[in-house]
């Protein structure tokens, strides 16, 4: 099977494949944020907004629902929304700009994994690889989502392309790329540290072909030797130093602010002065319990979600084959020890990666990387010409692969069940556009959005264009309300969940009653200038 001859090189069958990527990722390209995962998408689309209105600096991200200025918050690396703050400037469209730098950034992972599937296995396996992120239902759907797990995925990919490269050819310049993309990776979004497995796995074997004829003492050494390359060192050493600064000065940042992204502390809260009126704040836990590991109901929801919504059947058939079967090949054992470090990791945080799809997509490269393992005989156009002696033969191949997908895509339902173009939320944008013609430029909203688990969601400030701050049912209180006012020059509270509030606040309603009402003509959505 034929070999990718350089990094850059052309090959028409990739092309197709990323136009099959980018057709699928430009669908509902112009609808708003307001399908499945919106809050966090759009938490994302308000700090690049700040870049934009408040400071462009990018060590600084605000977020609206922090009050008034300086609302710092502890994150992951904001370079995905710094960029789109940047762009801001010059395009009008700020919400296709997010979608668009997300497409951009999912279409460059099927080059980045084309081009590492190559140079472990070959081309065709390349394509098939590229080809399974192309259709998989989750990647194309967060494929065109403003979240930072996008940007991450391709830095881990990009970074092991280069670093096998240099594991292969010594080529120092691939070493560093790869090193510069491993750094951004973990800076990114920290769960991208998984790779350091498969780089130790790299590092660890970057010894002499002859190293195997000698003793067991010898060939020790010449593992522990590598380890001790100073590019491995780097691969290691400078993504571990460049995470851990960032997420330092996250960690300062929070406890200047108490605005946090639930990185090392809990989302949800604000600095004690606020924090000292409200009411309990019903946080979420990311990482494992007893009972979340016990429960049989966990392991049906990954395995069903993997086999439909992110591998689709053939896909995950295929997948599971190319385990079987890449033991024969030594390149593939970087990929499964790549493999096995998510699956781990899965396990460690099964409560957030319960609810949120997305926390599953660093599987997908080397789970794809598997399937072209399975799959490149239905992609090597050359050897399918010499077994048939047609030239059409490989054109049939690609049209029932692109056909086979296709059908797994629909069959996902993804459309319905996370696009959403018949079923968006658009009440809270409505709700917004009705606030923001009412409420002066400058002054600041205390808004409720949620029953529970809601405090400090970003959508209905967004929406408004204003800041302020953000809580739920049980954390807001007329204590809350008051201490804003006075303190902090708290002007309005909005609320879209008015009944529910009369119904399980009522203290709160009636404070709220004194207080002037203005008429927004959205449903259940009240507004009240504070008096």
């Amino acid at each position: 099977m034929s070999r990718l001859k350089s990094p850059l090189a052309i090959d028409i069958w990739l092309l197709v494949i990323l136009a099959l990527g980018l057709a699928l990722r430009l669908q509902y390209v112009h609808l708003p944020m307001a399908e499945a995962h919106s809050w966090r998408q759009i938490t994302n689309a308000d700090i690049a907004r700040n870049f934009t209105e408040e400071s462009p600096n990018i060590f600084y991200p605000q977020v609206s629902w922090g009050g008034p200025k300086d609302a710092y918050v502890s994150m992951e690396f904001p370079l995905l929304q710094w960029l789109a703050g940047m762009l801001f400037h010059v395009v009008r469209d700020r919400e296709l700009v997010c979608r668009v730098l997300s497409i951009l950034f999912s279409i460059g992972t099927l080059v980045a994994t084309y081009g590492l599937g190559a140079k472990l296995f070959g081309m065709p396996a390349g394509r098939a690889a590229a080809s399974l992120l192309a259709i998989s239902p989750s990647f194309v759907f967060f494929g065109r989502a403003f979240i930072s797990d996008t940007p991450m995925v391709f830095f881990s990919v990009a970074a092991l392309w280069g670093l096998v490269i240099y594991a292969q050819t010594h080529d120092r310049r691939a070493a560093w790329w790869g090193i510069a993309s491993a750094t951004l990776a973990c800076m990114v979004k920290i769960p991208a540290v998984l790779i350091f497995a498969p780089i130790a796995w790299l590092a660890w074997n970057d010894v002499p072909q002859d190293t195997g004829q000698g003793s067991w003492s010898a060939r020790l050494g010449a593992h522990v030797r590598a380890l001790f390359n100073p590019v491995w060192i780097a691969a290691v050493g400078i993504p571990f130093a460049g995470t851990g600064l960032w997420y330092w000065h996250g960690d300062r940042l929070f406890h200047r602010t108490g605005l946090g992204q639930a990185i090392f502390h809990p989302s949800g809260g604000y600095s004690p002065d606020v924090a000292m009126a409200m009411g309990p704040v019903m946080g979420v836990s990311h990482w494992s319990t007893l009972n979340q590991l016990s429960d049989p109901a966990f392991y049906s929801t990954i395995l069903e979600r993997t086999y439909y919504l992110h591998l689709t059947p053939t896909g995950f058939a295929l997948t599971l084959f190319g385990l079987v079967v890449c033991w024969a090949r030594p390149a593939s054992r970087v990929v499964v020890v790549w493999l096995a470090a998510v699956l781990l990791f899965i396990l460690a945080s099964a409560e957030g990666n319960r609810y949120h799809e997305f926390h599953q997509l660093p599987m997908l490269p080397p789970a794809a990387l598997l399937f072209g393992l399975a799959a490149s005989p239905a992609f090597d156009g050359a050897w399918l010409r010499r077994l048939t002696g047609s030239r059409l033969v490989p054109v049939m191949s690609a049209l029932c692969i692109t056909f086979v997908g296709l059908i797994g895509f629909s069959y996902s339902n993804v459309v319905h069940d996370y696009f959403r173009p018949d079923r968006l939320d658009l009440r809270s944008i409505s709700a917004g556009h009705a606030i923001e013609r009412v409420v002066p430029v400058g002054d600041t909203i205390i808004v409720v959005e949620y029953a529970q688990y809601g405090a400090n969601s970003p959508i209905l400030l967004y929406r408004a264009h204003r800041k302020g701050w953000s809580f739920d049912m049980s954390s807001i209180s007329p204590h809350v309300v008051q201490r804003l006012q006075r303190q902090f020059g708290g002007a309005y509270f909005a609320t879209t969940i008015w009944s529910q509030i009369e119904a399980r606040q009522p203290v709160l309603a009636e404070y709220l009653k004194l207080q002037q009402r203005i008429d927004i003509d959205v449903d259940d959505t009240a507004l009240f200038k504070l008096n």
